[in-house]
């Protein structure tokens, strides 16, 4: 098993695993930009709950970490994502990539990978973008009802 890092580093979120991987977002977490060596991709929910996300290039939806169909590179089955309050799991074909975001804000995000992972980066941040997302989500949901509630 092979634990990455990724940190916030001058506004991108940068994977310490090799050079030049990042994630940018926008304030909202809507939506966001995937840097890798292989090339740049948009990342973006699949719809308004932010559950199922696409991470895409010119050339199609490459990953897609959805509950209910998800989609990685490479040859193999069906990929399952299991996405939690704090946290996400990624697995296919006994491969398994574990997402563990951090209890304070702006503290590095730990992800365990198992097995061999085609366009690891790109799987990688984009499920650090989902569940980032999520989060995000429910913090502008919390802040709207408590604005409601004391206006």
């Amino acid at each position: 098993m092979t634990a990455l890092t990724v940190r916030k580093q001058d506004g991108v979120f940068v994977l310490d695993s090799g050079p030049g991987a990042s994630l940018r977002t926008g304030w909202t977490w809507r939506c966001g930009e995937i840097r890798t060596g292989t090339g740049r991709w948009t990342v973006e929910p699949t719809g308004r709950r932010r559950i199922g996300f696409t991470a895409h290039g010119e050339h199609g939806v490459p990953v897609r970490p959805d509950p209910g169909r998800s989609h990685v590179p490479g040859p193999g089955g069906v990929a399952r994502w299991s996405p939690g309050r704090c946290g996400g799991e990624l697995v296919r074909d006994g491969r398994r990539l574990a997402v563990r975001l951090p209890g304070r804000l702006g503290g590095p995000i730990r992800v365990d990978v198992a097995g061999e992972w085609f366009e690891l980066e790109l799987v990688v941040l984009t499920a650090c973008f989902a569940l980032m997302s999520q989060r995000r989500r429910r913090t502008l949901i919390v802040m709207a009802v408590v604005s409601a509630g004391s206006g």
